[in-house]
């Protein structure tokens, strides 16, 4: 049975103002000043362990407990634990197993009466002391959020973070702000979520959350709630967006539209042609599926004609870069117009966080809220007088050509660059040379250039 147990405990590893080597130096001096050998004594470690653990769930103290010493010093109150609750019930266990509480700077000796009121005092003193201590951090953190600051950890994707005038603050990131803007011209012009996560260097969930929060707005969220300047209206702004409030209105209905399945890409499963196959015979479309050996085939769902699928897979292909490679690859911008529909959208939200407030403030209160009510109503009205929603779709070349662009893209991708193409396979039946016929553009291009033609005339008439 241990008679003398020395208790070692410290928090982070790098607090050499309180290591392990000075709590078992001056553990070793208290027990010589007090008549003990040190070399009779058994030491209990917990590194790495905060005081506010449970005593049971520290590996240290559960083993001391297990073996019950006649004396247990610690260096100081604290190294035994940093509540009231917990020093008593250590405490109380000592006392139940008639074992001594000692700090090496005297501040308890659970052996006489007066020392145990004078340990539950100071226990009661360090619990306090914390509680300030983390009070004052919360309240530290809510005044700089509340001035745009950045208060702790990490910038978000997209920022980093700069000193001014001895505080810390948001700007943009040059290179991850151009990697945003790219994914998001990628997302709203048909690629994926997961398709542009890459181009961000995030993994696909971090791209999501950070798509769905007001962070590329140059806002932040506070436990599920807007941060907002004092009134609890406006939203406080920590930078300059990355975004505008259309451009990411456009990327959350393109994710919505993705999720609901109004234009979800084909899975990485599904054949790159499909949709755009026929029959030569029934002129039904062909369906994916395999063969019994597990290869990949077009097939007519009424059985008239099959091909394997990386046989025409190859094909398409093959004819896509003869036809097309050479050409620059564009995506569409939105050009003209003044659609404020997002600004309009954020100031009904704010408008309803002012509606909230309304209801329950008092009289002191809610003459100014009603002053922020008229300006707001004011902001809207500005806003729907300049709404002019009519814009027009550019074609913007990136820079690279159509084989290049086939080349970068996955399955997925080519598969909505064939269909946009406007892609057409006929498969025939067997015992012709060439089983294949591809087509591009609408198959009845008379007709087509009719339809165009009619739809100009009808926008000059109007």
């Amino acid at each position: 049975m241990t008679t003398i147990a020395i208790y070692l405990r410290l928090s982070r590893e790098s607090d050499d103002s309180a290591s392990l080597d000075t709590q078992r130096a001056a553990a070793h001096r208290w027990l010589e000043a007090h008549g003990h050998d040190p070399a009779d004594a058994v030491e209990y470690p917990d590194a790495g362990v905060s005081g506010a653990k449970p005593l049971e769930l520290r590996k240290g103290m559960a083993a001391l407990m297990a073996d019950r010493p006649e004396v247990i010093v610690a260096w100081k109150l604290d190294r035994f634990a940093r509540s009231v609750s917990e020093f008593l019930r250590l405490v109380a266990w000592a006392e139940a197993h008639s074992a001594a509480l000692a700090t090496t700077d005297n501040a308890i000796d659970t052996t006489t009466p007066t020392g145990r009121m004078v340990a539950t005092v100071l226990a009661a003193l360090a619990e306090w002391e914390r509680g300030m201590i983390a009070a004052r951090i919360t309240d530290g953190h809510a005044t700089r959020r509340a001035q745009g600051r950045w208060s702790s950890g990490r910038a978000p994707f997209g920022y980093r973070i700069v000193r001014r005038d001895g505080a810390a603050y948001l700007e943009q990131d040059p290179d991850q702000t151009a990697k945003v803007r790219d994914a998001v011209n990628a997302l709203v012009n048909g690629s994926t979520v997961a398709g542009t996560a890459r181009l961000t260097g995030l993994s696909e969930p971090q791209w999501r959350r950070m798509l769905k929060a007001p962070t590329f707005r140059g806002q932040r969220v506070h436990k599920g709630a807007l941060v907002c300047e004092p009134d609890g209206i406006t939203p406080v702004q920590f930078a300059e967006p990355i975004l505008s409030a259309a451009e990411l209105l456009a990327v959350r209905q393109r994710m919505n539209d993705l999720a609901t399945g109004v234009d979800r890409a084909p899975s990485h499963a599904a054949n790159m042609c499909a949709g755009m196959g026929w029959c030569y015979k029934c002129a039904g479309p062909l369906n994916g599926g395999g063969s019994d050996k597990g290869v990949r085939l077009y097939k007519c769902k009424a059985g008239h004609v099959t091909i394997y699928a990386e046989t025409l897979d190859q094909r398409v292909e093959k004819e896509f870069l003869a036809t097309w490679g050479t050409y620059a690859e564009t995506v569409v911008r939105l050009e003209g117009g003044n659609d404020l529909s997002a600004e309009m959208i954020e100031a009904k939200e704010q408008a309803e966080r002012l509606a909230a407030r309304m209801a329950t403030a008092g009289p002191l209160m809610l003459g100014s809220l009603e002053s922020l009510a008229q300006d707001l109503e004011g902001t809207y009205a500005r806003l729907r007088d300049a709404h002019d929603p009519d814009v027009r779709e550019v074609q913007v070349a990136t820079g690279r050509t159509m084989a290049q662009a086939w080349e970068a893209y996955d399955a997925p991708a080519r598969s909505r660059l064939l269909a946009g193409m406007g892609l057409r396979v006929t498969l025939h039946p067997k015992q012709l040379a060439d089983r294949l016929t591809v087509g591009w553009g609408p198959e009845d291009p008379e007709e087509a250039a009719l339809e165009a033609l009619e739809e100009e005339l009808r926008e000059a008439g109007e």
